[in-house]
């Protein structure tokens, strides 16, 4: 009587533990799976990211290499037909509209392609024209910087500020169409800035600033120097002996004085 309630309690124990175990089994299986899960979709979109990254890659290098072959090939007009200017502007606005609303616009209108075109492909036109003798090359790219370089550098806050994509892609398109426009060779707009707006109007205003800022720029560079010239005197003058101190304060302060006086008046 008392062996069979025994028995029957083990029973219970054991079909009870086996439950647990179960109930753990598939538990482990559950998180074996979501781990699994997990994994692929970190796999995946990682692979993605790297897809993205290499296409955008590509584009902006065939962007750059079109860039250098059309100025290459393509002979300079000077911007003087206004036509090539209308024919331009309107391609430009069709593909910056056009290309963000497919999937090519987040490749192509990025701020590496906009730093290849406006930046890197004008240092390397620049740098290869001072070492040549030709000056007419040294100044088509000083009239580039003079109205890239201040749109490139006032207009780098303008990415942290968009929040879209898509408004993003439509304003780096509208940059690399603007740049391209002051070096392509049939529009040449940096040359066509500088003849009609800087040359007549910007010019005259800003040389007398630029004269009387050269004029204070000299002056602070004189005068740091002669604190600097000063400052070195006295200290080798604090560590000569008092007669020496005394010959050289009277030789500057009286000798020198009186023969630029003498000097002068005679």
């Amino acid at each position: 009587s008392q062996y069979i309630p025994s028995r029957v309690s083990v029973c219970d124990r054991e079909r009870e533990r086996e439950r647990e175990l179960e109930r753990e089994g598939v538990q482990h299986q559950h998180y074996n799976s979501n781990k699994m899960s997990d994994d692929y979709t970190t796999t995946t979109t990682a692979a993605i990211d790297m897809s993205d990254t290499l296409i955008s890659l590509c584009c902006s290098l065939g962007v750059l290499l079109v860039t250098s072959l059309g100025y290459k090939y393509i002979d300079p007009t000077g911007g003087k037909d206004v036509k090539i200017h209308v024919l331009y502007i309107a391609t430009a606005i069709v593909l910056v509209a056009l290309l963000p609303l497919t999937n090519i616009g987040q490749y192509v209108y990025t701020e590496l392609t906009v730093a290849l075109v406006g930046a890197m492909y004008p240092v390397y036109r620049s740098t290869k024209a001072v070492c040549t003798p030709d000056e007419d090359d040294d100044k088509v790219w000083l009239q580039y910087w003079m109205f890239g370089g201040v749109l490139f550098m006032t207009t780098t806050f303008v990415d942290d500020v968009i929040q879209q994509d898509i408004i993003d892609q439509f304003w780096l398109g509208s940059l690399l169409f603007t740049f391209y426009w002051l070096y392509f060779p049939l529009t040449c707009g940096a040359q066509v800035v500088y003849e009609k707006f800087t040359a007549p109007y910007l010019g005259p205003t800003l040389k007398p600033l630029q004269q009387q800022m050269s004029s204070s720029i000299i002056y602070l560079q004189q005068a740091l120097s002669n604190v600097t010239h000063l400052y070195l005197v006295w200290i080798v003058f604090m560590f000569l002996p008092a007669g020496v101190k005394r010959v050289i304060a009277i030789a500057i302060g009286t000798v020198y004085p009186t023969i630029c006086s003498i000097t002068a008046v005679s």
